[in-house]
């Protein structure tokens, strides 16, 4: 004779998924603040290496190619053009056959614009522009032979932010390196 002790179970009572998902609300709930406070570092992250990626590879492709990359900074757009300056004409227009692309910084990450909180660049100096290469619009060639044409920076930050941990900052100089920092509270590294 069979008792109900021995009796197999066919699955999970109501009460058992209900505690499970009451569980399961509670972590959730807990989680997504956090997650949201850390949305915007990794997004002015993304956007400071998307930035270094293309500064790099302008140069490595000059350099591959023979002729200069000119990257034009639009600060008011929150956008950046890398342009293939194959005929090297100077000041540089977009000819047919030369490749261009736009980057607009927060489409692919939003939230996130040129701008600065901190007062002092990497060396030490006064900050005075969120892109600091010379011209109008700013902007800086990287040469075939590997060197840029003037050293400047880019400072990106979350929009509205006032917290100088968030801000990122691009270093071109003469010698073509490009270079990322971030702020850690007491100096850039």
């Amino acid at each position: 004779m069979a008792s109900w002790f021995t009796r197999k179970p066919n699955g999970f009572s109501v009460a058992e998924m209900l505690v499970v998902l009451a569980i399961g609300g509670i972590l959730t709930a807990i989680a997504i603040p956090a997650f949201m406070a850390w949305a915007p570092k990794y997004r002015v992250n993304g956007a400071a290496r998307q930035v270094f990626s293309d500064l790099m590879a302008a140069k490595a492709r000059a350099v591959a190619e023979g002729n200069p990359y000119v990257v034009t900074f639009d600060t008011t757009a929150g956008s950046y053009t890398i342009h293939d300056n194959d005929d090297a004409d100077d000041p540089p227009v977009q000819d047919p056959g030369e490749g261009v692309r736009t980057v607009v910084i927060g489409d692919a990450y939003p939230g996130i614009g040129f701008g600065y909180v901190v007062s002092t660049n990497p060396d030490g100096e006064p900050i005075t522009n969120a892109v600091t290469f010379t011209g109008s619009p700013p902007k800086v060639t990287f040469l075939p032979s590997g060197l840029a044409n003037k050293m400047g920076a880019v400072y990106l930050i979350p929009t509205g932010a006032s917290t100088p941990e968030l801000q990122r900052c691009i270093t071109v100089l003469l010698t073509g390196r490009v270079r990322m920092y971030n702020y850690t509270g007491t100096g850039w590294e």
